[in-house]
């Protein structure tokens, strides 16, 4: 039962961050939390311990719970990483992704979806393509990233055509691993990451902003 009272508190929370509701640099109140879920305070604070070690808040003595800001180093740091990583798990993909999961992504790019539905999409196509690498340490790492990139895409989401052209690239990524062509995934990749570049540091600059 503790274990689920914690688990229904990580992901109320975890959700309220990543969509902005509580928004960066601002301070969480585990009472209130605790009785809005009905809960007592102990599975919020266990949630919050394992929310501080995604990266996603801090708990600071004698203050409270923050949660953590974006900033420009932290936007560098997403995007150097995403360049390494990303087209190498691209790479990966071409040889080791399941097809008939690959179709069904297509597809469903070529469908309209609301502004949750575009983002939840993008990130289970990255993160599976980075589950192909099969390494527990990627894996985890890139999990941390994808919870940022979430806020910022969400900031962005109001920037004109930007869910258009990010659909056509992924979709080409995708055409690239189900030819089972590991140079030209991993050449999509980088380019659907160069212009994810400009979209994202103006996103970020939005949400900073707020």
């Amino acid at each position: 039962m503790a274990e689920s009272l914690k688990d229904k508190a990580y992901a109320v929370i975890k959700e309220r961050i990543l969509i902005c509701e509580y928004e960066p640099l601002s301070f969480l109140d585990v009472g209130s939390i605790a009785e809005e879920l009905n809960i007592s305070r102990t599975p919020v604070r266990d949630a919050i311990s394992l929310l501080e070690q995604e990266e996603l808040v801090q708990i600071i003595p004698r203050h409270g719970v923050m949660v953590l800001g974006i900033s420009s180093g932290l936007i560098n740091d997403i995007i150097s990483t995403r360049r390494i990583v990303e087209p190498y798990a691209a790479r990966t993909a071409a040889v080791k992704a399941d097809e008939v999961l690959m179709m069904k992504m297509r597809e469903s790019f070529t469908r309209p979806n609301d502004v949750m539905a575009a983002i939840r999409l993008d990130q289970d196509l990255h993160r599976y393509i980075i589950s192909c690498t099969e390494n527990y340490y990627i894996i985890n790492m890139m999990e941390k990233i994808f919870n940022n990139s979430f806020r910022i895409m969400l900031s962005g989401a109001t920037m004109p055509g930007v869910f258009e052209q990010s659909n056509r690239e992924h979709i080409a990524i995708i055409d690239a691993i189900l030819e089972r062509n590991p140079d030209k995934a991993e050449k999509q990749m980088l380019l659907h990451l160069s212009h994810a570049e400009e979209t994202e540091y103006e996103a970020a600059g939005m949400l900073m902003r707020r």
